[in-house]
């Protein structure tokens, strides 16, 4: 039978975790073993985590964020000596069949090195939230919305340039190989950059349509517009683009998301919050100046009543 190690990192939302572990465990034609990462949630360790069968548990000392978290989990999971590791958020349920299949698909294709399933939004269950994504080197972003709904995907798999770090499986060494999650972006791009490493390391990206994922969306970070999401996505996406884009088009992008934040500052001024402008215009110089890291920002945020 085959063996798939599946990481979990939670932050403060145990009961979406427990329907996470509920879904998994329903897994047919697969051993999986799971490896739980808390990220120092506020408050005491359910009892239901201690008494879990089948679940390896770690609480953190600090929040260490997505990639941390995920990081310190596949660590743990290697004693499993499972050929494949699924990372798969901690709000997000998938159907019996599902880590089978994504197995299976690795195991049959040699030059694939991840696997992805569409992931639906939990409140909209027709609706794509991502089915992996094409990347747009002007905007240095990965369009996720070549697929919004169930009925719009191809009957069969389709290589991709992203998979979306809510639910990928990959070759367990080649993790390893590409060195994982980077730590110093916390949350956001760090899936982007793993597909990147992954791809230079000569593997390819395929999404399999078949398949499902429902996400609760954005329940981890606080939602899409806290600040926390705000501030490390402009960040981490303006770091990254000096790794994939050559000097003229990254300057076509730095023209390209200045005035996109220009519009999004008078947005969040009149309608969806004038706090996020100082964290979203932070986030572009830091990422300007390639500042990474994230104590120092956890801290100011928890300083002023915004984490």
């Amino acid at each position: 039978m085959l063996r798939v190690a599946v990481v979990l990192v939670n932050y403060g939302q145990w009961e979406l975790t427990r329907k996470c572990i509920d879904s998994l465990m329903r897994s047919e034609g697969v051993d999986i073993r799971v490896t739980l990462v808390d990220n120092n949630s506020a408050g005491e360790v359910p009892e239901w985590v201690q008494t879990c069968t089948g679940v390896r548990f770690k609480r953190m000392s600090e929040n260490t964020g997505f990639a941390g978290g995920n990081n310190e989990g596949f660590l743990i999971s290697r004693q499993d000596m499972a050929e494949f590791t699924l990372f798969l958020n901690n709000d997000a349920e998938l159907t019996s069949g599902t880590v089978l299949n994504l197995a299976e698909f690795l195991g049959d294709n040699t030059e694939a090195g991840i696997v992805t399933p569409p992931v639906y939004y939990a409140s909209e269950p027709e609706r794509i939230w991502s089915a992996g994504g094409i990347f747009i080197p002007w905007k240095m972003r990965f369009d996720q919305k070549t697929y919004s709904s169930r009925n719009d995907l191809p009957d069969k798999a389709v290589k991709i340039d992203f998979a979306s770090g809510c639910a990928m499986m990959i070759r367990t060494e080649l993790f390893e190989q590409t060195g994982g999650f980077r730590d110093d972006f916390f949350m956001y791009y760090e899936d982007a950059d793993l597909c990147r490493k992954v791809i230079l390391a000569g593997y390819s990206i395929w999404l399999l349509p078949a398949e499902e994922v429902i996400h609760h969306v954005a329940s981890g970070s606080g939602g899409e517009l806290s600040p926390l999401a705000v501030y490390f996505s402009e960040r981490n996406r303006l770091i990254l683009s000096q790794q994939m884009l050559d000097p003229a088009m990254r300057a076509v992008f730095l023209i390209y998301i200045s005035a996109v934040l220009i519009v999004k500052t008078f947005k969040y001024l009149f309608w969806q919050g004038p706090g996020l402008i100082p964290w979203m215009w932070k986030g572009y110089f830091d990422g300007l100046l390639g500042r990474t890291g994230y104590r120092a920002v956890l801290k100011k945020m928890a300083l002023t009543g915004q984490l």
